[in-house]
């Protein structure tokens, strides 16, 4: 399927300016009249800031530039990438590039201002259950909506334990995006162990990466990166490493 992962990176590359602005409103939904903002001093970068790839060059009047833009598009334009060769034309393939965008939005907010937004997380654990209910049975997948639900549950389950035991590590905002990453991880599968498996795998996978890159930090004295870009790190392996059995 490379001509689908080629095109859906291409999707992701075009679409990339676009999350850009959806992380700027998101976050400060009192100015809705500008455009993509400087990071630095929050002023606007213009209607060329939209455009893929120019974006990538805009400075804000005040000469500022931020590698936040290109670093969004070309991780948008991977995760398109990832969803159009694991999926390729197929009936799952928009609801995974619609569901990697919403990571892509959370991802840098939670990076940025160390936040999991209500915003984003309920619609897209909502968007996502429609999905999943809506879709499945159509195109004879109804065995993916009981490991889909399953997954979700016990990935929600797992991180409110984490949240009350040590609330200072766990953030609640982690606990709220757990489901959604459950939900599609566990709806690639027809079997609700198989499922809970491949939630089990990504958990693993986002605590190894965490720990090696708070290592990493710590030695170079370095800020500390939330704990949810890890878990859709993990999510994403488990997703392009699975085989759908859907499709």
């Amino acid at each position: 399927m490379p001509l689908v992962a080629a095109l859906s990176a291409l999707a992701g590359l075009v679409v990339g300016p676009l999350l850009g602005l959806a992380v700027d409103r998101a976050v400060d939904r009192e100015r809705p009249e500008a455009l993509l903002r400087c990071a630095t001093c929050g002023r606007s970068l213009g209607r060329y800031s939209l455009v893929p790839v120019v974006a990538w060059f805009a400075r804000c009047p005040a000469g500022h530039w931020s590698r936040r833009y290109p670093l969004v598009d070309l991780t948008a334009a991977l995760l398109f990438g990832i969803a159009g060769w694991r999926f390729g034309w197929t009936w799952q393939l928009g609801p995974y590039l619609v569901f990697f965008a919403a990571l892509v939005v959370m991802c840098v907010i939670d990076v940025e201002h160390k936040l999991l937004l209500n915003i984003l997380t309920y619609p897209t654990l909502l968007g996502g259950l429609f999905v999943v209910l809506a879709l499945s049975t159509p195109n004879d997948f109804a065995a993916g909506i009981a490991p889909a639900l399953w997954a979700a549950g016990t990935y929600f389950g797992f991180f409110y334990v984490a949240h009350v035991v040590y609330p200072a590590g766990m953030g609640f905002g982690d606990v709220k995006l757990a489901p959604s990453l459950g939900l599609f991880i566990g709806w690639l599968s027809d079997d609700p162990i198989r499922g809970i498996q491949s939630m089990l795998s990504a958990v693993l996978i986002a605590l190894v990466v965490g720990a090696v890159v708070g290592i990493v930090l710590t030695r170079n004295r370095k800020a500390e990166v939330p704990f949810g870009p890890f878990m859709v790190v993990g999510a994403v392996a488990v997703i392009a490493t699975t085989t759908p059995a859907g499709i």
